[in-house]
């Protein structure tokens, strides 16, 4: 594949080390303007980790921690860019987030993650809550009073307003790890049409173990597998090394 402007992300002989265990080894690989980029592995095989380098997000999860090698947003070193800058840029989104909405109302989430209340939402925050299927939610007081307690939200709509706050957050990296994975076609469908309306300008990435279900929203796919990158090509050619078994050691 070929590129006539500068990477969004560059990874040049990156390898990371997690409690003494090397589990990205090696990884070169440079994200650019427009792409949606399928990231595809079994378990362990270092997806998560990977885009989690991005953004420093590994240090804040394990104690021993240390990487090899340059990840570089825009040009430059993430490790001499601020974490809050960065992260306002790349936002990373994993269904583990849900959990923490056990623990916060609504009011108390959209404070934290996008400084805004229900009651002041701008056209652009209701524009994509329609397109989410989820403006009923801020409908009237009372519908707000009841939603704010996020435990009164079905999980697939959990999903949905967690995925609102990563595009109301205007990024230029939408890294979604394996978020999608469980959800009904139906969801999936959704998603995938407001995925194609903001794809303009950015980059997006899914990690996934369900591969084929994002094939035709993706332009790229990388495949991993024990901390490696094996492939990294378009998905047609994906498809035909798939037919001719050259993932069948996965």
């Amino acid at each position: 594949m070929y590129y006539d402007e500068d990477p969004i992300i560059e990874v040049k002989d990156f390898s990371l080390f997690i409690d003494n265990q090397e589990v990205l080894k090696d990884i070169n690989l440079t994200l650019y303007n427009n792409e949606s980029v399928l990231i595809y592995g079994e378990r362990n095989s270092g997806k998560s980790s990977l885009l989690r380098s991005f953004v420093h997000l590994n240090e804040e999860l394990f104690e021993n921690v240390y990487g090899k090698g340059d990840i570089k947003y825009k040009g430059i070193d993430v490790r001499e860019q601020d974490k809050k800058y960065l992260r306002s840029n790349i936002t990373y989104t994993e269904s583990k987030f849900l959990q923490n909405f056990n623990y916060i109302t609504l009011k108390e989430l959209l404070k934290i993650s996008l400084g805004i209340s229900p009651q002041n939402l701008s056209y652009e925050n209701i524009t994509l809550l329609k397109k989410i299927g989820l403006i009923d939610k801020f409908s009237d007081l009372k519908s707000l009073k009841y939603y704010n307690d996020l435990s009164n939200w079905s999980s697939a709509d959990k999903l949905s307003l967690l995925l609102f706050i990563s595009l109301a957050q205007n990024p230029k990296v939408f890294m979604f790890d394996s978020i999608f994975d469980h959800i009904d076609d139906f969801l999936l469908k959704k998603i995938k049409d407001l995925i194609l309306d903001i794809n303009q300008n950015r980059v997006l990435i899914f990690a996934t173990r369900n591969l084929f279900r994002y094939l035709d929203i993706c332009n790229r796919v990388i495949v991993l597998n024990k901390g490696k990158i094996i492939f990294d090509s378009t998905p047609q050619e994906f498809i035909i090394n798939f037919k001719l078994n050259n993932f069948r050691n996965l």
